[in-house]
């Protein structure tokens, strides 16, 4: 296997470790180690019998980028939600995972950071309402909406490949063509896997923008 792309995922995992803040991790970076990991296990269950050395060697690799990974992974958890916690959204790139998993503690803090207020205050605390916001579809940078849904339902990205055919989105809505560097609003469901491959990028909108 080739020693680039495991030195890449023990950089990566030293990186976190070794700094306070977040990393940066997109989606298509992670998809790649997890990619690596899975061509090193298919290595090795395709390894023949007598080829122990190779398959002593191959084995010690997949249990290093499985704890690497893991470590890596349990590190930037972690820090999410620590941020979460102190009220500072990471400024370093997260993955879509990522990102929901921020949005949905920081929901569950700011839900009980009011229910203390309320109870202090001698009130019965009362339910969070639940809030939603349709994205919309948008080929120029100032029409992006400057806010997602609170569930994530729509994200907007930036396509560095073409979609030459218009689709579908899981909300029923038509999406596309789109163009190269077009940059559109779509269904976060749609867009996961464009993510992984690097047909699109995410566009993060920094508040009050």
């Amino acid at each position: 296997m080739s020693d680039r792309n495991y030195d890449h995922i023990k950089n990566a995992w030293e990186d976190e470790v070794e700094n306070e803040t977040l990393q940066d991790m997109a989606d298509l970076r992670l998809s790649k180690m997890i990619s690596y990991l899975s061509n090193v296990r298919l290595s090795l269950a395709s390894t023949k019998a007598d080829e122990s050395l190779q398959a002593d060697i191959l084995t010690q690799e997949a249990l290093n980028l499985e704890f690497m990974l893991e470590d890596l992974l349990a590190l930037r958890r972690d820090k999410i939600m620590k941020s979460a916690l102190t009220g500072r959204r990471p400024t370093s790139d997260m993955t879509l995972a990522e990102e929901e998993f921020y949005n949905r503690v920081q929901r569950a803090f700011d839900a009980h950071s009011e229910f203390m207020k309320e109870s202090l205050a001698g009130s019965a605390p009362s339910r969070a309402k639940s809030r939603t916001k349709k994205g919309r579809i948008t080929k120029k940078q100032d029409e992006i909406p400057v806010e997602e849904s609170d569930e994530m339902d729509q994200i907007v990205v930036k396509f560095l490949r073409p979609i030459d055919e218009a689709f579908m989105g899981l909300d029923e809505q038509t999406y596309g063509p789109f163009k190269k560097e077009d940059i559109a609003t779509i269904p976060t469901a749609n867009a996961r896997r464009w993510l992984r491959d690097g047909t699109a990028v995410r566009v993060v909108l920094e508040d009050g923008a």
